[in-house]
């Protein structure tokens, strides 16, 4: 798996579209459920976790998050799930990727992670970059880990990062990890067992579209 490199003008502008989601902290106080409208991706959060932060457009972009069930907003450890639908950049940008023969998920992997490794205040260990189709849908996944990233995160975090791009929306999915001690899963480069990397890796190529052009219906 080799990542691409884009020129920052055409990369810098698709990722301005991958903002990251609110501070869960702020979740119970900004956070509204709602059923999205339209195309919408179709993925499950590792089992026995809750849903824990929402909001959004309900017709347009939105973030959802998922914890772990014994895990509080502003001190998770295991893990943290986000869900991302965002709106396809201007036509005239999504023309000059298909001109260079690229997809919208490629630029915005590559230009994510060049983003993570510039701002690790540590060492950060990046992954390759896997640019494949998942259930027929455009998709480019990368991720690493960063060993120092302050007091939320004392012994780093890692994180596996999925762009999907469907007919109408692009959906980013992001899961993280933070060890709880200095020497927790060290024997890895990424600080995470390799059975709990590939259950992540599992719910991404499991992921499917529904509610748009061809798709079928969304499940309610």
């Amino acid at each position: 798996m080799k990542c691409k490199r884009f020129s920052g003008l055409l990369a810098g502008a698709l990722s301005l579209l991958l903002v990251l989601p609110p501070p869960l902290a702020q979740a119970e106080a900004e956070g509204r459920l709602f059923q999205p409208t339209g195309e919408n991706l179709m993925i499950s959060p590792p089992a026995g976790w809750r849903l824990a932060y929402m909001d959004g457009d309900p017709e347009g972009d939105y973030v959802v998050d998922f914890l772990p069930q014994n895990e509080a907003h502003d001190s998770w450890r295991e893990g943290y799930m986000s869900v991302q639908r965002r709106t396809f950049p201007e036509a005239a940008l999504r023309d000059n990727i298909r001109a260079r023969n690229l997809t919208m998920p490629q630029v915005a992997i590559s230009e994510v992670m060049q983003i993570a490794q510039r701002k690790c205040p540590g060492r950060f260990v990046p992954m390759g970059q896997k640019d494949s189709l998942t259930n027929n849908i455009p998709t480019s996944v990368s991720g690493g880990f960063c060993d120092r990233l302050g007091p939320s995160a004392p012994f780093g975090e890692g994180s596996v990062m999925a762009v999907f791009e469907g007919k109408e929306r692009l959906f980013v999915v992001q899961f993280s990890w933070r060890p709880s001690t200095e020497n927790e899963l060290k024997q890895f480069a990424y600080r995470i067992s390799p059975a709990r990397l590939q259950q992540f890796l599992d719910l991404l190529n499991a992921a499917t579209l529904c509610g748009g052009p061809d798709e079928g219906k969304c499940p309610n």
